[in-house]
């Protein structure tokens, strides 16, 4: 499920004044998921998800995006049911745009979607943004 852009931007704005002062949830949360991520772990060259307690990152093609201290948000879907598997969703700003990144689960284990907006698929391509990321070794 995709939100729009202002949805997100929203969100971040509320969050703004605490954005660099994460709370502890934030961090154990993050932490949960610290490592890089991706669909193929074994391609060199492949898109690569990097989240880490003072940044999320995603990297592919040559290109990178690097947002600032990220928040997590278990309510991220507001009143609606939250897909199968959702444990929390991981927000970073930057810019053109933020990076969402929806930590997942399913009978394989963890995994890693990116919630792209408009600006993220027309940056790196959408076939790039789609997949199970998994965690690498």
């Amino acid at each position: 499920m995709k939100h729009s852009t202002l949805a997100l931007l929203v969100c971040l704005g509320a969050a703004t004044s605490v954005w660099a002062q994460q709370g502890p949830n934030d961090i154990e949360m993050l932490k949960k998921y610290t490592g890089t991520w991706a669909v193929d772990c074994g391609k060199a060259a492949g898109t690569r998800l990097t989240v880490g307690t003072q940044s999320l990152a995603l990297t592919s093609g040559g290109k990178q995006l690097k947002t600032g201290s990220p928040l997590t948000a278990f309510s991220y879907f507001g009143k609606q049911q939250p897909p199968a598997g959702f444990d929390v969703a991981l927000l970073g700003e930057a810019r053109p745009t933020g990076l969402t990144f929806l930590a997942m689960k399913d009978q394989i284990g963890p995994y890693l979607s990116i919630d792209a907006d408009t600006p993220l698929e027309k940056q790196f391509g959408k076939a790039v943004l789609t997949g199970k990321f998994r965690q690498c070794p």
